[in-house]
């Protein structure tokens, strides 16, 4: 901080030297060319008449106020006036204003002078504030078209620095945030930039422009200016001076913050293009691993539906012959049946992520679905107590009875496996409101904390190294079946202990019932009852 001290006094009296310097040399010029305009007056004194010669003063005061300003055109318009009376006006080399002739043409002269010298002054400094905003806009104007050529946020660091440099005649770095939003240091550092990385953190957290002289009480030589895009800041832009300039004006602070916004779009938009690529990659990888999940499901499921068969009926031969290796093949049959269920589910999410899965609705009574799912299952389930509590005034629902089957199924079998033998398992069912709330719960050890959302997503399991079999997919099956039904499906942990996975499916007002006296009192053909 004091070398920091040191360096602004060091600029502040630099600038003072150079402001003082420049001013001694544009009244200097004045005064000559006051002398001069005279003494080229005096020679032309005996061609000329005296309005011939005020035009000539007059003439001298507009070229020191095109070429210096409005000070040194005022005092050479003074000088004028004096030297005008002095050389020009009887009584020759005095001061004459005891006539008002005399008086009037010093009055006049003066006036004009000073009116021309003020609106030539003006418009001097119009034409360079044009110019300057002219070569402004044609800076913009190139660095916008080389930031919409930019494809990585390198490039608009390189970019934009180069372009700032050339613009401002200052040293320029970005500063962008990581994952964390936190600022790192700039990728290309032009020279010795100094960067307090604390300031350029705090410019990124307010959202507010920073310079040197608000964080640490001295000349401004540096500029943190955050990078405000339209949805978020997308970094700082840091400008160094190097040479000892004057305070900034509001045009330099609204041409900093344009420029910041052309950054800050630049890297919003390249940002977004990531995203949009790294999605396009996404969904060609899934549409791949879907295309060979069909596939293979369906290569397989013909072989192991044979195997399951001929496991069947090796069974019923051995009972029949009281083979004692009725118990190995009954473990054969199990394992296919398993294997069978994993086939089935990759084919289901194949199909599911495609869309060529179709509901075909019906009326169905959930009391039947449940004990089909039960039945599926009956050698996982053998070692679980399994408990039902469903509604006996449950209404019909309209669902696809083979998805909704699959559901219960999947639901059944990820409780069978992840809870030890004798663990309890059960199902409960009920209305409320407009909607049929299932639940299959267990007293197993639960889903892991933190965890329940993601469970439902594709080759998500709770346990990554588990020993159990399996790949993943069975939650994410019965999430697509129950949304595809206007459904909602949930896990958490139970209260008393274990896991609770829940599913809601929107209940329809449900069909009339034909009654067998209305039946009995239609009319026949001939119209008779």
């Amino acid at each position: 901080m004091k070398m920091l001290k040191r360096a602004a006094i060091t600029m502040d009296g630099q600038r003072r030297w150079t402001d003082a310097s420049g001013l001694l040399r544009d009244y200097g010029v004045a005064l000559l060319m006051s002398l001069g305009v005279t003494m080229t007056a005096a020679v032309l004194l005996p061609y000329l008449d005296h309005a011939n010669i005020v035009m000539l003063f007059l003439l001298a005061v507009i070229i020191v106020a095109a070429g210096y300003g409005r000070g040194p055109a005022l005092l050479v318009a003074v000088l004028n006036v004096l030297s005008f009376n002095f050389v020009f006006v009887p009584p020759y080399f005095a001061f004459a204003f005891d006539t008002r002739q005399a008086t009037l043409t010093f009055m006049v002269m003066l006036v004009v002078g000073l009116i021309v010298g003020q609106l030539t002054a003006r418009f001097r400094y119009q034409a360079r504030i044009a110019r300057a905003r002219e070569q402004r806009a044609s800076h913009l104007y190139d660095m916008a078209r080389e930031l919409s050529g930019a494809l990585m946020a390198e490039q608009v660091v390189e970019i934009s620095q180069r372009c700032i440099e050339a613009s401002f005649q200052v040293k320029a770095s970005l500063l962008l945030p990581d994952e964390r939003s936190r600022l790192q240091a700039p990728f290309l550092l032009p020279g010795k930039l100094p960067v307090d990385l604390a300031i350029a953190q705090r410019c990124f957290d307010h959202n507010q422009p920073v310079d040197l002289d608000t964080a640490s009480g001295q000349v401004a030589a540096l500029w943190y200016v955050p990078l405000k895009a339209p949805l978020r800041t997308r970094g700082v832009l840091l400008v160094a001076f190097e040479q000892p300039l004057p305070p900034p004006i509001a045009e330099q602070r609204r041409l900093l913050d344009t420029v910041a916004v052309l950054i800050a779009i630049a890297l919003e938009r390249i940002h977004f293009a990531t995203v949009a690529r790294d999605t396009l990659v996404k969904m060609e990888a899934e549409r791949e691993r879907s295309s060979l999940l069909a596939g293979l499901s369906h290569d397989l499921r013909t072989p192991m539906t044979a195997l399951i068969g001929l496991a069947e009926t090796l069974t019923l031969r051995l009972a029949v012959e009281q083979s004692p290796y009725q118990d190995s093949l009954q473990a054969i049959r199990e394992q296919a049946g398993r294997m069978a269920l994993m086939v089935d589910n990759l084919l289901d999410m194949a199909r599911l992520q495609v869309g060529k899965i179709r509901l075909h609705k019906d009326w169905q009574s959930l009391e039947e679905l449940v004990g089909a799912a039960v039945r599926t299952l009956e050698q996982p389930l053998r070692d679980h107590p399994l408990w039902l509590d469903l509604d006996p005034k449950l209404p019909l629902v309209n669902c696809d009875a083979v998805l909704i089957e699959r559901v219960l199924v999947n639901l059944l079998q990820n409780a069978a496996k992840y809870t030890p033998p004798g663990t309890a398992i059960g199902i409960t069912a009920g209305v409320d409101a407009d909607r049929l709330c299932v639940e299959v719960w267990d007293e197993g050890p639960g889903l892991p904390t933190g965890q329940e959302p993601i469970l439902f997503e594709k080759f998500t399991r709770g346990q990554v190294a588990s020993v159990v079999p399996g790949v993943g997919l069975g939650l994410a099956i019965c999430r697509s079946i129950v949304e595809a039904h206007g459904g909602t499906i949930r896990a958490e942990n139970r209260a008393a202990g274990g896991a609770r996975f829940a599913f809601a499916l929107p209940l329809e007002p449900p069909p009339p019932f034909e009654t067998e006296d209305e039946s009995d009192s239609e009319p026949d053909h001939d119209g008779e009852q």
